[in-house]
């Protein structure tokens, strides 16, 4: 069993902005050639790197996108380059890159150029804004992409400037949409004959993430707003990021008939074991009009003093010890995950999420693995990343038809 995408090969061009997209593919069975320029693709030389040792070899980024394709080096500003990846597109499924929208086109490799050789070639097209409009032209980083699409609005808390989100995220919003619109368009090639362009957009990827607020104007009377710490019900404002004994749990606090449930719970604990202020005990949760309490001084104290008693109470809690009461009593509390959390978790573990991955002489080293369930067409247990030209001989000899002798010329020239 080989995958979902087995029968299909795919030319991965992309930059560390499109890596997901061939992974993703990769991961169902496609045979995915990445194709770097000689010396390596620019984003091996970013970190964090195994062993703190800056190395092109040792991207762990370049490590996880990259895993479970091929690699080849060719130099496309040449126009031997050109000409060998022309005719690796003439017998290709699947071409995906995210370079400046144009820059493949002025190199005759744009896809009115290849799908005249190949017409059932899907050309799927990463890039910050699209390949069109007025934007197309520019740069963006993922901090561009957050501000253009929306969320950075979201981040950070109200009485100051938004914050960026730590770990850039959106061109992987962005790559994992050109993967499932990629296969779409494969769907189509295999009912008609036809491939076709695909374009995806970052910025539109981006502000995809935002759905779930699109119905708050209706619901609340009011757009989302950045809250910080807090999380908001009409006017009221609680705390929803507490510490504990060896890390962080977030929960839910509010009003109403949940509310009622969650809070009477939480306090239903304290109240057991240390005990309760007395000022707490005889406290209506569910007949508490929050958005007149919360419009007052009083009704803002309130709120915190109740933060207080419970953030009090958790810290003399562990995560686990947290939750476990939390599923009994039934209030809405989740424990903060580090990687180290996610890496022990029992649930991952049953479901062998993840999985060794040979690494010569480095020995085995633990990938996350299957992302999806699939009886008929498990996904592949992929191989690691390719090293710089790896396969070169395999593609462009054994596959291509290219001669030792021609081999030899194209890498002295630089080509490979």
């Amino acid at each position: 069993m080989g995958g979902a995408l087995s029968p299909y090969r795919v030319l991965d061009l992309t930059t560390d902005r499109g890596w997901l997209t061939g992974k993703l593919l990769a991961d169902l069975g496609a045979d995915v050639v990445k194709v770097e320029p000689p010396g390596g693709d620019p984003g091996r030389r970013r970190g964090p790197y195994a062993g703190e040792v800056p190395h092109p070899e040792e991207s762990l980024g370049w490590w996880f996108f990259n895993r479970g394709k091929r690699g080849i080096t060719l130099d496309l500003d040449r126009a031997d380059g050109r000409a060998v990846m022309r005719r690796l597109a003439a017998d290709a499924d699947v071409l995906v890159e995210s370079f400046d929208p144009g820059w493949l086109a002025e190199r005759g490799l744009g896809y009115d150029d290849l799908a005249a050789a190949n017409p059932r070639l899907v050309y799927t097209s990463v890039s910050p804004f699209g390949q069109d409009g007025p934007r197309a032209g520019w740069a963006a980083t993922d901090l561009v992409l957050s501000a253009t699409g929306g969320p950075l609005w979201l981040t950070g808390d109200r009485d100051r400037p938004p914050v960026r989100i730590s770990v850039p995220q959106y061109f992987l919003h962005a790559g994992a949409e050109a993967a499932v619109a990629t296969m779409l368009a494969l769907y189509h090639t295999a009912s008609t004959g036809e491939g076709q362009h695909v374009d995806v957009a970052a910025q539109l990827a981006t502000i995809r993430t935002l759905m779930n607020a699109t119905a708050f104007p209706h619901l609340e009377g009011v757009e989302v707003q950045r809250q910080g710490r807090s999380v908001a019900h009409g006017h009221a404002r609680f705390r929803m990021l507490f510490p504990c004994a060896d890390g962080h749990v977030t929960v839910l606090i509010t009003g109403g008939a949940l509310g009622a449930m969650i809070v009477k719970g939480m306090l239903g604990w304290i109240a057991e074991t240390d005990g309760l202020p007395g000022w707490l005990t005889e406290v209506d949760w569910a007949g508490i009009d929050f958005a007149s309490l919360a419009g007052t001084d009083e009704g803002r104290d309130f709120f915190e003093r109740v933060s207080d008693v419970i953030g009090a109470f958790f810290l003399t809690r562990t995560k686990d010890e947290l939750y476990a009461e939390a599923l009994r009593r039934r209030f809405l509390l989740a424990p903060v995950n580090t990687v180290a959390d996610i890496r022990a978790d029992e649930q991952l573990a049953a479901r062998e999420y993840f999985v060794p991955v040979d690494h010569g002489e480095r020995g085995a080293v633990a990938y996350p693995g299957p992302w999806a369930k699939l009886s008929a067409t498990p996904l592949v247990d992929t191989p690691r990343a390719p090293r710089i030209g790896e396969h070169n001989h395999d593609v462009l000899a054994g596959e291509l038809g290219l001669v030792a002798t021609e081999l030899d010329r194209l890498a002295r020239a630089g080509v490979l």
